[in-house]
């Protein structure tokens, strides 16, 4: 009796650590294709090319560069994540990053009051430039 319930006890606890882990590895992310500059932080501040073929860990950190883009697979299911992003994949993917980032089509520039200049065109502050032409023009150059 002993026997049976240990060893029911140890078949439980093999197929519960075959469903964990199942469910750990249908959760990374395959690259497909990778367009551009594409890189994964690998510790912080070191970052990392990003290649066809290579698994992604849900929390890995992707930067897609100007006219870049990363194509992934995560079971049945294949993500794009567009240029100009920044964060962990699984946030790209789910679009909560996007919202916020990204280049925006058909943005339009503020105005700006850098052009009119409103103050004095002369001023009496000296430059080093300034102050050695008149320099050079006192001085009585033999050639």
């Amino acid at each position: 009796m002993r026997k049976s319930v240990c060893v029911l006890a140890m078949l439980c606890a093999i197929v519960g650590y075959g469903a964990i882990f199942a469910d750990a590895v249908a959760k990374e992310y395959v690259v497909q294709t990778v367009t551009g500059k594409v890189e994964r932080e690998v510790s912080p501040g070191n970052w990392e090319a990003v290649k066809a073929g290579m698994k992604l860990a849900p929390s890995a950190v992707i930067h897609t560069g100007l006219n870049s883009s990363l194509v992934v697979r995560q079971g049945d299911s294949v993500l794009t994540i567009k240029a100009m992003q920044k964060g962990p994949l699984d946030k790209l993917a789910s679009g909560v990053a996007a919202k916020g980032s990204g280049i925006k089509i058909g943005a339009k520039a503020k105005k700006s009051d850098a052009a009119t200049d409103d103050g004095p065109e002369r001023t009496n502050v000296s430059t080093a430039s300034t102050r050695a032409s008149d320099a050079t023009q006192d001085i009585d150059w033999a050639e």
